[in-house]
This record gives structure tokens, C-alpha cells and sequence, in this order.
């Protein structure tokens, strides 16, 4: 299996050839497993997320990366060559604004992906956005949604510039007890690959 994750750094992929507008799309949306590491989470794909900001600042979600064009239709080069993940967000149930963000990525999608066999794992909430939110999640019982939307940009081997569809992600945020002051919330030992907060995940105070 094919496994691309972008946490702060993306690994790469296997190589071939791509030509087309949509060289890559963005297909689908499942968590990372909470107990092995750079793995999916089954096989079903989860329609929005949750997120308890006192525990964690990080949203991780996987999407399907699937290739529409097999190696024989393309003319040139090695495939889709991944280099900026760009952000943009949206709130609802408290006012906010959010400003463009983009990260500096690399990694290469063969021609004839196969969304599952081959995915990327991304962060949904970027440096800006986390600073942008520190102010606007409210304390539970209150919550608000952030619409995270993503699209990664690059090019193919011919040097011409190419991007992914755009997905839109909701993720409803809140503001637990969390831990004290001086600890820091850990996944268990049960679910060591879990992010603390993150839809539901079991954690321990240290």
C-alpha cells in the first residue's frame, strides 16, 4: 500500500505518467488509525470531525488520492508533482476571519492512483488558523463549526501547472477542562496513534 502522509513534511510516492486538467483528485475522507501509525481507519468515510482545542490544536483527516488517466494516455513525464497544500477556512456560530494559507509540500502521484491504495494525510488547521482560533472557540457547551477547505497545487513533469479539486472539511470545536497547566494530554496505551481531543480519542493527563 501506497502511503503519503503530510504532517509537516510529505513522503513520496510511487512514479509515472499524468497529463490533464485534474491530474490527481482528492477522493473521500477517513481518520488515521488510533492504533496503527500511518494507516487509514477502515474503510468507511467520515462526513465531519470534532475537536476539543483544549486538548489539541491539530485536526488530521486522510483523502483518497485518485489518478483519472492511466500511463498509455499520458505523452510526458513522471506525474503529478505535489508543491503547496493550499488553506482556506470558514466559521459558523462565531464570527471570524481567516486569511489564505499555504505550506510548502512535495511528493509524486502516479497516473491510475487507486484512492484506496494510495492517500495522503493532511493537518486541517494551518499555523494562522490555529493563532486565529485560539480566540474564537468557545468553552464547552458552546461550540462553533470550522469549514476547513483544502486543494494542493503543482505541476506535471512538462514544468505546466496543475492542481486537485478543492474539499471542504466541517470540524465542530470547543474548549474541554482539559489538562492542568503543567501536564500534557497523551494518547493511551490502548490507542497509542490517537490525536487527544480529536473526535472523541481517549487520553491520559502526564
Amino acid at each position: 500500500m501506497k502511503r503519503l502522509l503530510v504532517i509537516a513534511i510529505l513522503s513520496a510516492a510511487a512514479t509515472a505518467c499524468v497529463e490533464g486538467n485534474n491530474p490527481v483528485q482528492l477522493i473521500g475522507a477517513r481518520p488515521l488509525s488510533a492504533t496503527e501509525c500511518g494507516t487509514r481507519a477502515g474503510d468507511i468515510d467520515q462526513y465531519r470531525g470534532s475537536l476539543d482545542f483544549a486538548l489539541s490544536k491539530h485536526y488530521y483527516m486522510t483523502f483518497g488520492l485518485y489518478s483519472p488517466l492511466n500511463q498509455e494516455q499520458s505523452t510526458v513525464g513522471t506525474g503529478f508533482i505535489g508543491e503547496e497544500i493550499v488553506y482556506n477556512y470558514e466559521s459558523l456560530g462565531v464570527k471570524g476571519s481567516f486569511k489564505e494559507e499555504t505550506l510548502p509540500i512535495y511528493f509524486v502521484v502516479g497516473a491510475g492512483a487507486d484512492p484506496d491504495e494510495s492517500f495522503i494525510a493532511v493537518d486541517l488547521i494551518g499555523a494562522d488558523a490555529r493563532t486565529k482560533l485560539e480566540s474564537l472557540v468557545p468553552a464547552e457547551p458552546d461550540v462553533m463549526t470550522l469549514l476547513a477547505t483544502i486543494k494542493i497545487k503543482g505541476k506535471l513533469a512538462s514544468g505546466r501547472g496543475v492542481e486537485t479539486n478543492e474539499v471542504t472539511y466541517p470540524i465542530e470545536l470547543t474548549r474541554g477542562v482539559g489538562c492542568l497547566e503543567n501536564q500534557t494530554a497523551r494518547p493511551t496505551a490502548d490507542f497509542p496513534c490517537a490525536n487527544p481531543g480529536q473526535d472523541g480519542a481517549p487520553y491520559v493527563c502526564q
